[in-house]
């Protein structure tokens, strides 16, 4: 990259997490709604939201995690750009207990371009309610979290 280049580029990152005391239910078309944040540079969120506004357009590395608990035998989780599902099921990714009650974790992750000014949100676009754990033992955890890193 030349010093030319470098100079214009501005960097935009963001991470949003969940956490909790206790099992967090989210039903079918729910958003995830985060209640704690890291750093964000160009990305507005105010606490708690299911939604955050990215300023920048760019392309964007996105990745998701959920710690996934309960009877359900399949859960489906995805990326929602401006009120629309991601297109091509670019960030769609899911997971299948075959064991009943088993705990999974589910990643996700994709690079798509992000037009300035969009909200981003992360959708339970499955059939069925997950319950979503922020403890493990008697240790709390992250139950969901968002990661955005601009690349260029």
């Amino acid at each position: 990259m030349s010093d030319r280049n470098w100079k214009r580029y501005s960097p935009a990152y963001g991470y949003v997490t969940l956490i909790g005391s206790k099992p967090i239910m989210v039903n079918s078309g729910e958003s995830i709604t985060f209640n704690q944040n890291g750093p964000l540079n160009h990305i507005k969120f105010a606490l708690p939201s299911d939604t955050l506004i990215i300023s920048k357009s760019g392309d964007y590395k996105i990745e998701y995690v959920l710690l996934i608990d309960g009877p359900s035998s399949s859960s489906t989780y995805g990326l929602i750009l401006n009120n629309f599902l991601v297109k091509d099921k670019l960030t769609q990714y899911g997971i299948q207990r075959q064991v009943n009650g088993a705990s999974l974790m589910l990643i996700g992750q994709a690079i798509i371009h992000i037009p300035k000014n969009s909200t981003l949100e992360l959708r339970n676009i499955g059939p069925s309610t997950d319950t979503l754990l922020p403890i493990i033992g008697e240790q709390e955890v992250n139950a969901a979290s968002l990661t955005v890193v601009k690349l260029n």
